[in-house]
């Protein structure tokens, strides 16, 4: 099942969480309780039937942004995430997939492929080093620097993409002031 977040902001805009696995649901829980995405937000939380088709709201032609965290990739309905995702593509929208592999074999592969293709970026974790490129050998330890590397990956792409940097400076404005600096 997919477990869809939509964050919603005053201004209007969309930030849409999705997370498929275990673990993903747990990070995913854990970037809804953190206070980036608390502050003059709405979140609403749904599931995803397993075609893929979620509500659409009033605003169809709005340009959306999307982070899907998946864990457990052999587990999920891949081709049905990928059908919605790539309608919301073709409507301008931005997707980024981050995946958690927890078994490698063949449906794996095929479920990842079929990602990049229809994604603007998928980033795949696998085992992390620390300082001394010496691999983590906890599994625990792992999921807590996955955990931490999601969050900060969901904190820039709610403040690149969501916050509304126009309001201060126009464009011609800001492009005066690089040229002279």
């Amino acid at each position: 099942m997919l477990h869809f977040s939509k964050i919603s902001t005053q201004q209007g805009k969309d930030f849409n969480l999705i997370a498929s696995g275990a673990l993903a649901f747990k990070i995913q829980n854990k970037i809804l309780k953190d206070d980036t995405f608390l502050q003059n937000t709405k979140v609403t939380r749904n599931l995803l039937p397993p075609n893929g088709q979620h509500t659409r709201n009033a605003s169809q032609d709005q340009n959306k942004v999307f982070y899907v965290i998946i864990s457990d990739l052999d587990k999920i309905n891949t081709e049905a995430l990928c059908k919605m995702i790539s309608r919301e593509r073709a409507n301008g929208s931005y997707a980024v997939c981050q995946v958690i592999p927890m078994y490698y074999n063949e449906p794996s592969f095929k479920a990842l492929k079929m990602l990049r293709q229809n994604f603007d970026e998928v980033l795949e974790l696998n085992k992390f080093n620390l300082g001394s490129s010496t691999a983590l050998m906890n599994a625990e330890q792992q999921h807590c620097v996955i955990t931490d590397y999601s969050i900060s990956m969901a904190r820039i792409m709610y403040h690149v993409c969501i916050k509304d940097f126009a309001t201060s400076k126009t464009a011609e404005e800001r492009n005066t002031v690089s040229a002279y600096a």
